[in-house]
């Protein structure tokens, strides 16, 4: 985009100290602004002012008047070229992000020349006129002179009268050059300062949070990534009956991510797994610690119907009469979440206690046998 020739963030600060004196600089801008609320008052205001400056060169030279505005336009274009130069904002380089690959970190460079050229501009503009400045009023005149027979009110053909009026054409054409660039300049520096740059600190800092977010995309889909792949290392583990190995895993990745659902659910399984284990001295122990970790996935995910029915799972293990109430209403809550629960609900081990109880067979709209 344009703004790309200016490289990547600015600095209105070390822009302001930069070109020297920063608290001045500031103040102007904040005046600016405070006087002109927006771009288009502004240009307003300057259009207003350019149309002053044309009534004199019509009143003055009516029919070289075209002459007249031509000049005043190229002083005018001049001068906004030379505002805009001088005010062009400096910017930093790209921040590079500690955390992300050098891979990752490339982009395409951003073009700053026009930065540098305004530099070298400004520093041979100012030194130039500075060491040249006692010959600029002698070519002022030169152009005013070679203005002048372009800006006479009526054609001359010699005498008296046509010296004065050569004359009072080289004034006009001084004056139309001095307003008309001045204005320009006036223009130019303004609306690069304070306009210019807003707009472009705007899409700057747009562009950067638009790298942001998708750089937080990526990361978000590479730890998505990272976690789907251990969640199925582990339910490799929990299938081969590892369940030692299948808590380490878990164990490992909650240090890392102690709210990532996914985990706490999963360790609450491997609990569940090893409490019904043949011979467990620790079962109700380790479906209690189950029940805990149902209970921490609900309130991490309480719009999905899983961690409802594990819960109602665990609780149907630990006691499926004294806890037949907790085990309908979570069963009903995940029912309602996800009603293809309704189905696994049927062929579930884990509710086989309960599968001839009526309230139970009514939720699930499990049909019974004659014989059931």
């Amino acid at each position: 985009m344009w703004f790309n020739l200016f490289g990547n963030r600015k600095n209105r600060k070390e822009s302001d100290e930069s070109r020297g004196g920063s608290g001045l600089s500031s103040l102007f801008v904040q005046i600016l602004r405070g006087l002109f609320r927006s771009s288009s008052l502004f240009l307003i205001v300057m259009g207003i002012l350019a149309l002053i400056g044309c009534i004199p060169i019509g009143l003055y030279s009516g029919h070289f008047w075209s002459v007249g505005m031509l000049v005043a336009g190229a002083a005018l274009l001049s001068g906004f070229l030379l505002g805009f130069i001088f005010a062009i904002p400096r910017v930093d380089g790209p921040k590079r992000d500690p955390g992300a690959s050098q891979l990752e970190d490339q982009e395409t460079p951003r073009n700053g020349n026009l930065v540098e050229i305004s530099d070298w501009l400004t520093k041979i503009i100012v030194g130039v006129g500075l060491v040249e400045l006692h010959s600029i009023s002698g070519e002022l005149g030169k152009l005013a002179r070679y203005l002048a027979p372009g800006l006479q009110p009526v054609p001359c053909v010699g005498g008296a009268s046509c010296a004065e009026s050569l004359a009072s054409a080289q004034a006009v054409g001084l004056a139309i050059l001095t307003f008309y660039f001045a204005l320009g300049f006036l223009l130019g520096y303004v609306w690069t300062m304070i306009f210019f740059q807003s707009d472009l600190e705007r899409k700057l800092k747009d562009a950067e949070e638009q790298k942001e977010n998708e750089r937080r995309q990526k990361e978000s889909e590479r730890r998505q990534k990272k976690d789907a792949n251990r969640i199925r290392w582990v339910e490799t583990l929990i299938s081969d009956n590892q369940l030692d190995k299948a808590m380490a895993s878990i164990d490992e990745a909650l240090k890392n991510e102690p709210q990532n659902v996914l985990f706490v659910m999963t360790k609450a399984r491997i609990l569940k797994r090893q409490a019904i284990q043949p011979g467990q001295p620790d079962r109700d122990k380790l479906l209690k610690q189950a029940l805990a970790y149902a209970d921490q996935a609900i309130a991490l995910l309480p719009e999905k119907g899983e961690p409802f029915y594990n819960r109602a799972c665990y609780q149907a293990l630990l006691d499926p009469n004294g806890l037949k109430s907790e085990v309908l209403k979570n069963l009903e809550s995940a029912f309602r979440l996800n009603p293809g629960l309704r189905q696994v609900a049927q062929e579930d081990d884990d509710l086989a206690k309960l599968r001839k109880d009526a309230e139970f067979v009514k939720l699930t709209g499990q049909v019974q046998t004659p014989d059931g």
